[in-house]
């Protein structure tokens, strides 16, 4: 009676949680693959992760779980023509910007990079890089107000450019689906190895779905254990209804202790060389 009592409590428990808590929830629950998956940070509760913690040289296990995402992006192409990747979430919070920040640090390191702000709505980057509000960007250049020489900005530290998103625009969809943009973000292709395009999350407005149409590559960002299957799916289908799917999921501010406790993630870590054993054993 007891061993059934238990097996009915561990049932009834992954029933009522509608999270996404390992590779398997992804496959299951979601039916996509894993892309990448990024282990939660020390910081503030209410501030952001710092800017260059990818940089951190005593945080090997975020830089390399950031370094196995760029891995897995090379290998959809080889021919290194599908080069732009947009990024995008359910909702807010869940790291997306994070994502492409990182991720952004991480191609620079390997060829010419630009990060773009897209999300013309609430953005973050600019603020992210202490980056002026009066600094022009891409809705300036659709609008036509500046050139693009006047709008890009260049990180001196990671080598990396930076196009934010400029002052916050009245019609956002009509810019993004503007011939400007498309032609803006097509001439980036040919003149920079890596486009990383920062987006706003799809169950808040439609203009990732906009921008969905210039990119080559779509990666969906989910926050652990913490936005529910359904609302993910809805926001995964919209795509679909769309004519374009997802490449992958990627896994974000993952605990790495409690995935030591109940090796949710084991399988997925001890492939690169997490060392989740190793703080199981030590535990």
């Amino acid at each position: 009676m007891s061993l059934g009592f238990g097996i009915f409590v561990a049932i009834a428990l992954d029933f009522l949680n509608s999270g996404i808590r390992s590779v398997d929830d992804i496959e299951r629950k979601l039916g996509y693959r894993m892309m990448g998956l990024i282990p939660w940070q020390p910081h503030k509760k209410k501030e952001d992760l710092a800017l260059r913690e990818y940089f951190n040289s005593q945080n090997h296990t975020f830089a390399e779980s950031i370094r196995t995402l760029r891995t897995s992006i090379q290998l959809l192409d080889f021919t290194g023509e599908r080069n732009v990747v947009m990024i995008t979430s359910s909702v807010p919070k869940e790291g997306k910007t994070t994502v492409s920040t990182n991720l952004a640090f991480a191609l620079g390191q390997l060829g010419k990079t630009i990060l773009i702000d897209a999300d013309l709505r609430k953005p973050s980057i600019a603020k992210r890089f202490d980056i002026p509000n009066f600094q022009p960007g891409l809705a300036n250049v659709i609008a036509g107000t500046h050139t693009f020489e006047e709008c890009l900005t260049n990180d001196t530290n990671s080598g990396i450019d930076i196009l934010t998103s400029g002052p916050v625009s009245p019609n956002p969809q009509e810019m993004l689906m503007s011939q400007k943009f498309k032609s803006l973000i097509k001439a980036l292709k040919k003149s920079y190895d890596h486009v990383i395009i920062d987006t706003a999350p799809t169950q808040a407005v439609s203009d990732s779905i906009i921008v969905s149409d210039t990119c080559d590559s779509l990666l969906y960002v989910v926050k652990a254990d913490s936005t529910s299957d359904k609302l993910i799916s809805g926001g995964l289908n919209r795509f679909m209804h769309v004519g374009k799917r997802i490449d992958g999921i990627v896994l974000n501010q993952v605990d790495i202790k409690k995935a030591g406790a109940n090796y949710a993630y084991t399988g997925y870590y001890d492939s690169y060389g997490y060392g989740v054993d190793e703080e199981h054993n030590k535990a």
